[in-house]
């Protein structure tokens, strides 16, 4: 499940990254100041720095984020969101994360479009996470009711070899009662062939 979800934040990252590298314009008349800087262009910038870290070093910054994101600083809580959406945070970090971003646009009300447009992104990732894991637990229910119908299975299999070798040796007994009743017959036989020769030769 984890590695679903890395691959989908690391495409995520991606198209984010390819698409802050393309000049926008706003819906409405006039053009923006590019050069303003805004809160995703940071996040992306965050995201890129430390996109090579490694598990144990994410690990400490995550617990440092975790732990001064009470203070309220807007720095910290971008720091903690831009931790949160790296490909080494796992679905709980990710969603601790979703929830700092939307407490940080409630808290700036003012905030340009494009802060409310990444967060659509990061809910649109989330439902997408969501999807997959939903399709994963589907294929692990219905291996675990394969598995259960294998060993019922197997378990029938089992008890029926069991009837089979009674049958067998019920067979063999069977057989071996045949072959004594055929040679008590014979034997009548030859006493009433021997009888009968008696009383004729009387």
């Amino acid at each position: 499940m984890n590695q679903i979800v890395n691959r989908i934040i690391l495409l995520f990252v991606c198209l984010l990254l390819l698409g802050g590298c393309a000049e926008s314009r706003p819906y409405s008349s006039g053009y923006v100041n590019l050069r303003e800087p805004k809160v995703t262009d940071y996040l992306l910038s965050c995201l890129n720095d430390i996109h090579d870290i490694e598990s144990e070093e994410f690990s400490a910054n995550f617990k440092m984020a975790e732990d001064s994101i009470t203070m309220g600083n807007d720095q910290d809580k971008l720091n903690f969101i831009c931790l949160s959406l790296h490909t080494k945070a796992d679905y709980r970090q990710f969603k601790q994360g979703t929830r700092v971003l939307e407490q940080y646009i409630v808290e700036h009300p003012d905030s340009p479009g494009d802060i409310q447009g990444f967060q659509i992104l990061i809910d649109r990732l989330d439902k997408e996470i969501i999807t997959k894991w939903s399709a994963w637990k589907s294929l692990l229910e219905e291996n675990d009711e394969l598995k259960i119908k294998v060993e019922s299975s197997r378990g029938k299999l089992e008890q029926d070899q069991v009837l089979i070798e009674k049958l067998q040796k019920q067979l063999v007994q069977d057989q071996a009662l045949i072959l004594e009743l055929q040679n008590q017959i014979e034997q009548l036989k030859n006493i009433e062939t021997i009888i009968k020769s008696r009383e004729t030769e009387q």
